[in-house]
């Protein structure tokens, strides 16, 4: 594909979205991003979720962390992390 094509299709749209803890579904997949410093206590907006300027402050930070980690997924140093980050970045099949 052309470079063009590549950076059009490596765009990425995230979220912020608070959760309860109960309801996370653990998986043998593992990922090493440090999303805790994008999407801090900083941001925390009292009800658990972050609010206007931080929340799309927040957004910024996460699509610049994701974006980095897709175009350098060679450069994971474990082999279980590696498995993980490219089903991480596979389009779900439902």
């Amino acid at each position: 594909m052309s470079k063009k094509k590549v950076e059009k299709r490596s765009k990425i749209k995230p979220f912020v979205r608070s959760v309860n803890v109960n309801h996370v579904f653990p998986t043998r997949y593992q990922v090493d991003m440090d999303l805790k410093k994008c999407v801090g206590e900083s941001t925390d907006g009292g009800s658990g979720a972050p609010k206007g300027d931080a929340k799309s402050d927040a957004c910024k930070a996460l699509k610049k962390v994701f974006e980095e980690r897709y175009l350098n997924q060679r450069d994971v140093t474990s082999e279980k992390k590696a498995i993980g980050s490219s089903y991480f970045f596979k389009k779900l099949k439902f």
